[in-house]
């Protein structure tokens, strides 16, 4: 059996490093010369920024994964007692539990969405077709958590609008222990609260992740871009830029579509325009992260937590503001703070078109307001953009999702983050899981 898997994120170096760990042939194909997608780190005199993700999230298979790769001794945790979050609510920054539960029940909010929330295990489980996240959080727990804890998380971890996005493709287990347990406060009791796994970086910056697992594979092609799949007697073929070393004359037993949505929907518009139409409705949305520097003394608010979010009420310009020095400290000069901020347009379109120097002042004046700061410029200041940023779990994507699966079933699969999940976490584990399935095919194809 021999697969060819097209796209060279984390999540096609991962299908390949637990592919080659099963014994299955595989050729990983990535157009560019660099490997890691949205995992960017880039490092500017003493700072060390990370462009894509800010930090990940450990789970069993990250942590194994860390531990094959000898990584462990590279793990950064986030600064104990530093992971709780702030919200900006009417000019002022309250903090919050990073835990679902005590944050619900924070005196955060007014004594009416409180008493709301504590009646949310009296109220009927109900089916919703197509329920979005807004719709099930303001059924259960009201207006008030749904514009100050759920829109401003929401849009940073997705950049789009809570409203739309459906809550089975972002919180299924949210739903879960309405429709078990009746409640999701009561599915959090006994099932002894919605654990989190804690986050970290890596000494050298996330990327080190990706490049790692890459340096392991034995059968990975960068500057090798896919220009189309063919179909010929039950095998696949590739057509393929720069194909020095005659990979298009290889036949294989099934395809890995490990790409953007529009990326495999231009791909895959001769071999499957079924899934090539479902995949062009998927909405990407652009996102902006500036890094910004302020030596300590010039910051009057003390910093003690992850960040902050800023709901849209109060018509912020960045959606969330992560204090990057507090939790991973070395990222900056030590008598300095970084400030990492996130700015999704999903809500407000208009920001993506905004000039570079614009984004950098308006960030700046945002920051010395909201963190009483005392200097006139920061130290340093670092924007980067990123055009498709994010996949919406929107109605739309439930088409893509039905036929990837179907596809399955001709060995042509899909591993990638609109159909894993956001996080590197959801990646990892789907490939995993992916990897396995492959694997168990492999005797039909003998």
């Amino acid at each position: 059996m021999r697969v060819a898997i097209i796209g060279a994120g984390i999540s096609g170096l991962a299908l390949a490093y637990y592919l080659q760990k099963l014994g299955v042939r595989y050729d990983l194909f990535e157009g560019e010369t660099d490997v890691g997608g949205l995992i960017r780190t880039e490092t500017k005199g003493p700072y060390l920024l990370e462009l894509g993700p800010p930090s990940l999230q450990m789970g069993p298979e990250v942590q194994e994964l860390l531990q094959e790769l000898k990584l462990e001794e590279k793990v950064i945790p986030a600064a104990s007692n530093n992971q709780d979050v702030f919200i900006r609510k009417e000019g002022h920054y309250h903090g919050v539990p990073s835990t679902l539960r005590k944050l619900l029940l924070n005196p955060f909010f007014h004594w009416r969405t409180k008493l709301q929330i504590t009646q949310e295990s009296k109220l009927p489980p109900q089916e919703v077709p197509d329920e979005t996240v807004t719709q099930f959080f303001k059924r259960r727990f009201g207006q008030d958590v749904v514009d100050y804890v759920v829109q401003p998380m929401v849009t940073t971890l997705y950049g789009g609008d809570p409203e739309k996005l459906l809550l089975e493709k972002t919180f299924p287990h949210l739903k879960e222990l309405e429709r078990q347990h009746g409640s999701v406060l009561r599915g959090l009791d006994l099932e002894e609260g919605l654990y989190t796994e804690p986050v970290f970086s890596l000494s050298d910056g996330l990327q080190t992740l990706p490049q790692a697992i890459a340096s392991k594979l034995v059968s990975l092609h960068v500057a090798h871009k896919v220009e189309m799949i063919h179909r010929a007697k039950g095998k696949f073929l590739l057509s393929i830029q720069h194909d020095v070393e005659s990979l298009a004359d290889e036949e294989f037993d099934a395809v890995v579509i490990a790409l953007p949505a529009h990326a495999a929907a231009e791909l895959l518009d001769f071999t499957s325009p079924g899934l090539a139409a479902a995949l062009h409705n998927i909405t990407y949305l652009p996102s902006t992260v500036v890094h910004t520097a302020y030596r300590k003394h010039a910051v009057g608010f003390p910093l003690e937590g992850f960040g902050a979010f800023h709901p849209e009420k109060e018509k912020p310009f960045a959606n969330a503001a992560i204090w990057r020095s507090v939790l991973f400290p070395g990222v900056c000069p030590e008598d300095e703070v970084l400030f990492s901020s996130v700015i999704s347009a999903g809500l407000t379109p208009e920001k993506a078109l905004l000039p570079q120097n614009e984004i950098l002042l308006r960030v700046h004046e945002e920051l010395k307001q909201n963190y009483s700061i005392s200097s006139n410029l920061p130290v340093f200041q670092h924007v980067h953009h990123w055009p498709q940023a994010y996949p919406q779990p929107d109605i739309f994507i439930t088409d893509a999702h039905l036929l990837a699966k179907a596809l399955e079933e001709e060995q042509l699969y899909a591993c990638a983050n609109w159909i894993a999940g956001p996080t590197v976490r959801d990646s990892i584990t789907y490939a995993k899981v992916l990897a396995q399935k492959i694997y168990s095919q492999r005797a039909s194809l003998l």
